[in-house]
């Protein structure tokens, strides 16, 4: 009965789409996991964080309705509706994978798993075996134990689906996208934010162009932004941590096994997502950099097709979209400009700013701009987007990079008007 030709190590977006692509290929499945499916990016990250933001979202055009000549007076927050509605929208989505686990023929063990040997699983005293494992385990933030200050004061992502009220000052330490959102979240509801990063520029992986605007905006928002700055002593009344994260891989086994890790907490894969363990394989943040759901996800459907003997095609990570779902947003996939000079590449950049854009007059939405970085053959090397609906629209470039198309695909495509998108049209003109 607890014989598997599969068996999968967590169930964030990295294990349910394996499980369930692996289950489609005729394998009998398990998932494995000590808490809910979805992982943290249902049940802590990606959907109730976007489910705040979008409170954030209206009470911005609140503030700002006198511009749509509407004027609102006498407005209440309630706190706890907003973070209960993010609740029940994880809620939501959980009871649909339980139901897909379920269509799929797939079991759920609920309970923390070790390995005894590589075929072989203890889950609550309870063995279980398979041919093959995918370890899944996603990650979990890093720490800061050398913090001057009150250690009650002291939050991490998690902890804000907890809070009773919203804080009247608060320091986030560490800007890159969670950090960044929850800057623009609290300072939405009035909290006094100040947000400090120990590298140059916010959100310091992209584009600095893009790093900058953000920051600027920030500034205008009266978000305290503090760059090339180490946390040293906090008064604030909530102190949020967001400096990275680290694998989950303790406690399970895995060394006993002789399992390689490329550091403390990171295991080693080959291109195909195996470990040095010819029959255990690793996907998603366990495995290290870039921690996202959806290269997550990718790399589970990799493996579980690579494990049932087809040939997928490689994942190439040079056309994986990264998404910060701020005000303004910021999407981007490729190469910095920065990066593409390092490398001595040779290049064209075709900018233009959402002022020109006509939807975006007509919304009162004009914040950001659109920056593409050309080949010389015509290829995209990297897109960086800062303003309004950015996390949707760079899926136009992530579908032409990853089919290796030229910016000719745009210029042979009709593109709506009036939208955000026809600026990606109308940007590359500039090169046509």
């Amino acid at each position: 009965m607890n014989n598997y030709d599969l068996v999968i190590l967590g169930g964030g977006p990295g294990g349910y789409n394996a499980a369930f692509r692996a289950a489609e290929l005729g394998k009998k499945v398990a998932i494995v996991d000590d808490n809910n499916l979805g992982g943290v990016c249902l049940n802590w990250g990606c959907i109730p964080t976007k489910s705040l933001l979008k409170n954030a979202e209206a009470m911005d055009l609140i503030n700002t309705s006198e511009s749509y000549g509407i004027s609102v007076k006498d407005i209440t927050v309630d706190f706890d509706f907003i973070i209960n509605k993010s609740v029940k929208a994880r809620e939501r989505l959980s009871r649909g994978l339980h139901h897909q686990v379920k269509k799929h023929n797939i079991d759920f063990h609920a309970g923390f798993g070790t390995f005894t040997d590589k075929n072989t699983m203890m889950i609550n005293d309870i063995a279980i075996t398979a041919e093959t494992f995918i370890i899944a385990t996603g990650s979990k933030p890093k720490t800061l134990n050398n913090l001057d200050a009150d250690h009650n004061k002291i939050i991490y992502a998690k902890d804000i689906f907890q809070m009773k009220s919203i804080p009247k000052s608060m320091t986030i330490i560490g800007a890159g996208a969670i950090g960044v959102e929850f800057a623009y979240f609290f300072n939405s509801f009035g909290t006094q934010v100040t947000l400090l990063e120990a590298e140059e520029t916010i959100l310091p992986h992209e584009d600095k162009e893009v790093s900058q605007w953000v920051e600027k905006t920030f500034k205008k928002k009266k978000i305290n932004v503090l760059t090339n700055t180490l946390a040293n002593k906090i008064d604030d009344e909530k102190i949020l941590i967001s400096v990275g994260v680290e694998g989950n891989s303790k406690g399970m086994g895995l060394e006993e096994l002789g399992i390689e890790f490329s550091d403390s907490s990171h295991i080693i894969v080959d291109k195909n997502g195996k470990t040095n363990i010819d029959n255990i394989y690793a996907v998603g943040d366990v495995i290290g950099a870039p921690w996202l759901a959806h290269v997550s996800a990718a790399e589970g459907l990799y493996a579980a097709e690579h494990l049932c003997g087809l040939n997928p095609k490689e994942i190439d990570y040079q056309s994986i979209p990264a998404c910060t779902y701020s005000k303004p947003e910021v999407a981007s996939i490729g190469s910095t400009e920065q990066q593409l000079v390092d490398n001595g590449t040779d290049f064209k950049v075709a900018k233009s700013f959402f002022i020109a854009n006509g939807k975006a007059v007509a919304v009162g939405a004009t914040d950001g701009f659109i920056k593409i970085l050309v080949g010389t053959k015509g290829h995209i090397l990297g897109a960086h987007i800062v303003g309004s609906n950015a996390t949707e629209m760079i899926s136009e470039f992530s579908i032409i990079k990853s089919n290796n198309l030229t910016i000719d695909s745009i210029f042979n495509s009709v593109h709506p008007h009036p939208t955000f998108s026809e600026a990606i049209f109308e940007t590359l003109l500039q090169l046509k």
